[in-house]
């Protein structure tokens, strides 16, 4: 699709805002004209994404509608009053609905939620607001980095927490922040603060934010270094800044926070460092569990045939290590192999034949599932909470697991996993701290052989 398509489409959308704002309504109409028949001809396309199309219905829908207020009304008074709202080329960044998700929805991530109910959902509870103004006073609104390996459900939670505390909820991405004409993207970021000012509760949520708000000292930056001025400047006092009963909230979250501009962590911005952890046990289970339909308070729920030696707590068990992310996918996975054998069966034979998954299908996706989630990447959040540059932090790190192992201490598996890797680990040290880890497991062996 030619992209000045697109952008003569947008310039005649801002004209006709532009238009009904001044109340022309004779610039208007022919505007809106133009806006309706390019929105015809690209919709008419097959070869135009459907993504497309519906961006162009949406955007002339209110357009048609003032032609037909017009049509219908020859006065033109419409143009003009009051109730006539420019239109956007963007859709409205704040859901139109509050989301019926809550806290409760969340499978383990036990930290989190208590680090929400303290600096969140407190100050609005009438059981602990006394408590909390004894502490903090009036002010309210805080400012939240979300930090940890991808696929932990960061985006989910923030939801979560909007439908706990009954709010509108912003879910900012990237990809609709960034524009190609320069300036669009500081403008589109203060768009984002100016309409969370309506709402008297309301979450600001940045996800991925480090792609906005790299370090300035980086090359990565030079295209984002005006959107991340932008939002300093809106952030400062906004969420802290609301009274008389106003909440407001701005969450950030990244897998990678040691990418992210000094700027953005110092006090009064993000302070408030959550990292959000690998599922453990008890999530695993909870989601395995909902994967597989095996929990009853689900309505309509599609419990998948098991095999015996296939149980939720094998699997949670199985699963350590990867991200809630990576379960659903595996789980899928596992259930698409049975469904796969009662198809052909059906297809080849013509006979309907009762399957279930098994053991074998449970191994066979887990030992061929990629995991996004690496061990290194585990070692780099360590070395980010304990502030620490990634190099000294593994310094560290193998004196400190080698006393642990000595001591019979627990150890993080992803440590002693690092022991029995076979396969080159890239840089950062991690040569020595699996030689030291192996020498030493080694002897505890032989000790124990004794």
């Amino acid at each position: 699709m030619p992209s000045n398509i697109l952008d003569t489409f947008k310039e005649y959308i801002g004209l006709f805002n532009d238009s009904v704002a001044d109340g022309d309504s004779a610039t208007a109409i022919r505007i809106g004209k133009k806006i309706v028949e390019i929105s015809n001809e690209q919709t008419a396309r097959p070869e135009i994404n459907d993504t497309f199309k519906q961006f162009y219905k949406a955007n002339t829908a209110k357009v048609r509608e003032y032609l037909a207020d017009m049509n219908a009304n020859t006065t033109g008074k419409r143009s003009g009053s009051a109730d006539t709202k420019p239109i956007s080329a963007k859709p409205k960044w704040f859901s139109t609905d509050v989301p019926k998700l809550t806290l409760r929805n969340v499978a383990g991530l036990e930290i989190v939620k208590n680090e929400f109910m303290v600096n969140i959902l407190a100050p609005l509870s009438a059981k602990y607001a006394p408590i909390y103004r004894k502490y903090r006073g009036a002010q309210v609104g805080t400012q939240i980095l979300l930090y940890g390996p991808p696929g932990t459900g960061k985006t989910f939670l923030v939801k979560c927490l909007a439908g706990s505390l009954g709010c509108h909820i912003a879910v900012v991405q990237t990809k609709d922040i960034l524009a190609n004409l320069v300036g669009d993207a500081e403008k589109n970021m203060g768009e984002v603060f100016e309409e969370a000012k309506q709402y008297d509760k309301c979450i600001i949520f940045i996800d991925e934010i480090d792609a906005l708000a790299a370090s300035r000292d980086d090359d990565e930056s030079r295209h984002t270094k005006g959107v991340l001025t932008t939002m300093l400047t809106m952030m400062d006092g906004f969420a802290g800044g609301a009274k008389n009963g106003k909440h407001r909230i701005i969450i950030a979250a990244t897998n990678r926070p040691w990418a992210l501009d000094s700027a953005l962590k110092r006090g009064g911005r993000f302070e408030t460092q959550i990292y959000v952890p690998l599922p453990d046990f008890d999530a695993r289970y909870q989601l395995v569990k909902l994967a597989l339909g095996k929990d009853e308070s689900v309505n309509g729920r599609v419990d998948i045939p098991l095999a015996d030696d296939v149980t939720v707590n094998w699997l949670a068990e199985r699963l350590d290590g990867m991200a809630g992310a990576d379960i659903n996918a595996v789980c899928k996975q596992i259930v698409n192999r049975p469904l796969r054998r009662e198809i052909e069966a059906l297809r080849d034979t013509g006979k309907v034949v009762s399957e279930y998954v098994t053991h074998a299908d449970c191994e066979a996706v887990i030992c061929n599932y990629i995991n996004g989630i690496t061990d290194e990447m585990l070692l780099r959040f360590d070395a980010y909470a304990a502030s620490l540059g990634y190099d000294e932090y593994i310094k560290l790190i193998k004196e400190k697991t080698k006393h642990d192992i000595g001591e019979g201490k627990a150890v993080p598996d992803y440590l002693r996993r690092l022991t029995t890797k076979n396969d080159e680990v890239s840089k950062g040290g991690l040569f020595d701290l699996l030689d030291g880890l192996k020498t030493l497991q080694k002897e505890i062996d032989e000790k124990n052989k004794l």
